[in-house]
This record gives structure tokens, sequence and C-alpha cells, in this order.
């Protein structure tokens, strides 16, 4: 009895993921035919260097919201996706936290990492560090700081490592990486990994989170490109201590 019913289970779960995969594939078809999109070139067109980056900058939001949920307790926060347009000048808002005892609010950016930017150490900056890419893909000629984020702008910024271990200029598919074994095997030593494969793993799950206040000038304007160290940076901060943080701004 108890293998028939596993067997009926097995049959369950091969057909429900054969009816994904048929779904998938006819929104792809309906996709194509809606945007005028060979679809024998879908890859090729998703793949290049002028697009590719503009899909991981959309796919860090969601990605972003995804992990925002798993590390916040469902019954004190819940995490939102947002897909708004804004308008030049206005602020736009990747994802909103909200803290379900008292509806407060909160505002979290997600932003990729430089590609190529991850450095063992340059002269101003003597340790492992990588530059984040944090200012608007729209500039606004009548705002003093044009692309720049002020603090009002959101509550709390997020980053993951991965985008800055990928070489930058770089026509070879599947994002390689940077040309520098050395800084490589540092981070294969640091994340305790051994393949190339188990090293992108952890850099897309190496996220890193501030509070904009902490990385702004004294004009309350947020660096185009802020520099975050891999370990111990003083403003940067792990997923785990994000709760905490966030009640410091909800109080």
């Amino acid at each position: 009895m108890d293998g028939k019913r596993g067997g009926n289970c097995l049959s369950a779960t091969i057909m429900s993921e054969q009816d994904d995969a048929l779904r998938i594939y006819r929104n792809i078809r309906e996709y194509c035919a809606t945007y005028n999109i060979p679809q024998e070139n879908l890859l090729d067109i998703l793949e290049d260097q002028k697009v590719l980056p503009m899909i991981r900058g959309k796919a860090t939001e969601y990605i972003g919201a995804v992990v925002l949920r798993q590390v916040l307790d469902h019954r004190d926060w819940s995490v939102d996706k947002l897909n708004l347009n804004p308008q030049p000048g206005a602020n736009d808002e990747d994802v909103s936290i909200t803290y379900r005892r008292t509806g407060k609010r909160l505002k979290a950016e997600t932003k990729n990492a430089v590609r190529g930017s991850f450095k063992l150490e340059t002269r101003s900056t003597p340790a492992p560090h990588f530059a984040v890419k944090c200012h608007r893909s729209r500039s606004h000629m009548g705002r003093e700081n044009n692309d720049r984020y002020l603090i009002s702008d959101f509550d709390v910024l997020l980053c993951n490592v991965s985008n800055s271990i990928f070489r930058s200029k770089a026509l070879d598919r599947g994002l390689p990486f940077i040309n520098d074994q050395e800084a490589i095997d540092w981070l294969k030593k640091h994340y305790g990994v051994q393949t190339d494969a188990e090293l992108r793993r952890c850099s897309y799950d190496d996220w890193r989170v501030c509070l904009p206040a902490t990385i702004a000038d004294e004009n309350g304007v947020i660096p185009r490109t802020p520099r975050v160290l891999v370990i111990d940076d003083p403003n940067w901060f792990s997923l785990e201590q994000l709760a905490p943080k966030l009640r410091t701004l909800i109080n």
C-alpha cells in the first residue's frame, strides 16, 4: 500500500513538473509572438551584453524580495514586490516591507554590484572590497544631484557580491570570472569552497545590507558606487541582522 502511495506521489510530481514546463513554453511562445521576437533567437537576445545587465538588475529586485521573505518572520513582516514604472524625478520603489503590528511601511532598494569591481586591495581601500551600482537608471536634469539617490528615497539598501566577481565587458557566455586568480582563490578560501560553480553560488547568496544614512555624505546624498568591505564593514551588515535594524527604523 505504501509503495503504491509513493508511486502515486511520484507520478503526481512528474505530471506537475510537466504541466509547469508546458505552461512556461506556452508563455514564451506567446511573449515572442506579442513582441515580434524570433523564438529561435530568444536566448541570443537575452544574453546580449547590452540586454543582460538590465535583465539581471530587474531579476535582483525579485530575488531580493524572495530573500527578504525568507529572513523576516512573516508573523511580523509583510514583503511585497512592486512593479512600478517611475516618472523622471519621482521616487521608484523595488520592494515594500510592512510591519504588521503597526502598518508602518519601509522601502527597500536592491542593487547589483559593479561588474568586475572586486579587489583584494587598492591604494584607497587596502582590504578586500567591491563597489555597488547605486544610482538611478534615469537622470532628472531638474534635480540638483541628477541621478544620485538621497537618504529619503528608501529606508534600506540591499546588494550581493556576485556581479563584482564577473568580468566587465566580457563577450563570453556565462559571466566569466575576473582575470585575477589570486582574488578568485581568496574568495574560494573565504567561502570555504573548491569549485567555480560553488563560488558563483556563494556570491549569489552573500547579501549585504545597509541603512542609507550610514553611507551618505553630509548633504544626505548617497555615492554613485559605494564600496563594501567583504569583512567587517562598519556600515554594511548581514541579513541575519536585518530585523533588529528595521525595528529601530519603525520605532
